[in-house]
């Protein structure tokens, strides 16, 4: 099980990264310790951070003996109920969305649930490594089975791979540069010309790091 800390770098990683979170590390602690919304100063951050709490907790408790399947990634994503899009835990049936990367646009097809299946079947076949997480989160991400909170979802769902595997250490996301900065490009990479660089690239940086400082900012090993 992740302690306090670990369950804060996590959101506060994927918030700052992924959705522009403005709170600080710092109150972002106070507030998942104690759920006092005074910690936060503004609305946006708030629905944010209990959008992730409620997710988090979801994956936290979930039971994995039977692994991973859709219902655990739709679980994730129904909890995000008040910054996702209108139906949290529904599939897309459109091919409505668009994500912007530094490679392009990306233009994700309406999610195959026989190919999300494939992706967890293999999950839950491997060993549960670094490099197997990245790739079931990037693979994940990428798919965009959901209307929104799509890397907030499958960020979580690859923490839930760690967790069915004993693992005490969480997958984050870089939050400051240069290291984010290239996280980024790479992903776009990934979305717009299938190149996996980025699920050693990630995979090393969580091999490097051991959580994040009072600041946010990554404490790189020595």
């Amino acid at each position: 099980m992740l302690n306090t800390r670990q369950v804060t770098g996590l959101l506060y990683s994927m918030g700052h990264t992924f959705d522009n979170l403005n709170s600080t590390y710092l109150a972002t602690e106070k507030f998942l310790s104690t759920s006092d919304p005074h910690a936060i100063g503004s609305r946006a951050d708030l629905d944010l951070l209990e959008d992730l709490r409620d997710a988090a907790a979801y994956m936290l408790h979930h039971d994995y003996s039977h692994g991973l399947d859709i219902d655990f990634i739709r679980g994730i994503n129904a909890h995000l109920k008040r910054t996702a899009a209108l139906e949290p835990g529904e599939l897309r049936n459109q091919a409505n969305i668009m994500v912007r990367t530094m490679a392009g646009d990306y233009i994700p097809p309406i999610p195959d649930a026989v190919q999300i299946k494939k992706i967890l079947d293999a999950a839950n076949e491997s060993s549960g490594s670094q490099t197997d997480t990245a790739r079931l989160f990037v693979s994940l991400a990428r798919m965009q089975p959901f209307g929104d909170g799509n890397k907030r979802t499958a960020l979580l769902a690859a923490n839930g791979l760690l967790l069915m595997h004993g693992e005490d250490k969480a997958m984050i996301v870089p939050t400051a540069d240069p290291e984010r900065h290239e996280f980024n490009r790479l992903l776009g990479n990934w979305y717009m010309q299938d190149d996996p660089t980025v699920i050693d690239w990630l995979a090393d940086f969580n091999a490097r790091v051991d959580g994040l400082d009072d600041y946010g900012h990554p404490v790189f090993i020595a």
